[in-house]
């Protein structure tokens, strides 16, 4: 990851994008469940505003098979970003993709809470 380049919602989600393209990103609820339970999930995202039930399920089954898990961006950015509907969940399948997410979303979100805290 270099260094010099600002990480953004937007560079997320071009990276979301490009999972999809290459194929290492299933989405919706059951292609997630049955990702996660069959051990070819690296990340689970759940969108900032989906349905509370279906994300408490999907983010009991992460934490039961181990696989990380985050909440970014809206239901409608997640799917903008890989060209569908609406997308409450997302799955990366691939582990190097996985980690490279899970740092941004976890920079992006360190970010935020120091300008919050700087207000």
């Amino acid at each position: 990851m270099k260094k010099d380049r600002p990480v953004t919602k937007e560079r997320i989600l071009s990276s979301v994008g490009l999972s999809f393209r290459a194929g290492i990103l299933t989405s919706g609820f059951d292609a997630c469940e049955l990702a996660m339970r069959s051990g070819a999930a690296e990340l689970l995202i759940l969108s900032e505003d989906g349905s509370g039930k279906q994300k408490e399920k999907l983010a009991r089954v992460a934490k039961d098979e181990d696989v990380e898990c985050r909440t970014f961006a809206t239901a409608e950015e997640l799917g903008r970003a890989i060209g569908k509907d609406q997308r409450i969940a997302i799955v990366i399948l691939d582990q190097g993709m996985g980690k490279k997410l899970l740092t941004l979303i976890d920079e992006l979100g360190r970010i935020e809470k120091s300008a919050e805290g700087a207000e």
